[in-house]
């Protein structure tokens, strides 16, 4: 069986040194601490500033970068890095959470691309290690060292996609399940549909047109309706 034993000592009293009983020695290093403090910190402010939005010429020579994070911390981090003066962009998808016990189903908001973040820069090595001091980024998506830039078409693209998402909202609530609507083109134009649901990702609508003395289940673009007077 183990046996423990008590064990007693002088106990050490603890007094800060006081910067007069500092030796000339001990102020040296002190010094040259907070000297090569001060260079890092100018250091990673320059880098800062080179993968700021007021480079000259960034309109014209910036392209976009993607960089990885946490999941969760992506809309704050593109919050970070705006004050911080970096061009960054989250794309928000809208999500219904189903309802739960006695709360009703809700609407919330949250990352398209879970775990990345667009960042917009002039290309250049500094700019790509600024980007990384500024946020809390743990990584830039790339090859052999080096970010992909992303094409121009694609970002114009999921930059589009973005924006028919934010109308979401209102095409709901412009076109709410029940309402009726007049079909303007296709082959049902001039038809009335009844609206079941919106269907965001493809920027249409499901609906019900009497067809036949039925109602038959059709799938409508959004800009082909309008509602009914």
């Amino acid at each position: 069986m183990m046996q423990h034993r008590n064990t007693t000592g002088e106990r050490l009293a603890y007094r800060p040194v006081t910067e007069a009983e500092l030796s000339r020695a001990d102020r040296r290093r002190i010094d040259d601490a907070q000297a090569r403090m001060e260079r890092a910190r100018c250091a990673q402010d320059n880098l800062i500033q080179m993968a700021g939005r007021d480079m000259p010429g960034f309109d014209q020579l910036s392209r976009w970068i993607v960089g990885t994070c946490r999941v969760g911390s992506e809309e704050s981090i593109a919050d970070e890095m705006t004050v911080a003066g970096i061009e960054a962009w989250c794309p928000m998808e809208k999500f219904r959470k189903p309802p739960r016990r006695a709360l009703p189903a809700v609407d919330v908001f949250r990352p398209f691309f879970r775990g990345y973040l667009f960042v917009r820069v002039i290309p250049s090595s500094e700019a790509f290690a600024g980007v990384l001091c500024a946020s809390r980024l743990t990584g830039l998506m790339g090859r052999g060292g080096e970010p992909y830039l992303m094409p121009e078409r694609i970002m114009s693209a999921l930059k589009l996609g973005s924006k028919k998402g934010k109308t979401d909202e209102d095409v709901e609530g412009k076109y709410p399940p029940g309402a009726t609507v007049v079909i303007r083109s296709g082959p049902f134009a001039d038809f009335q549909a009844t609206v079941r649901r919106v269907i965001g990702s493809r920027w249409a609508l499901e609906a019900e047109v009497n067809l036949f003395g039925r109602m038959t289940p059709v799938e409508l673009d959004i800009d082909s309706i309008s509602a009914s007077a």
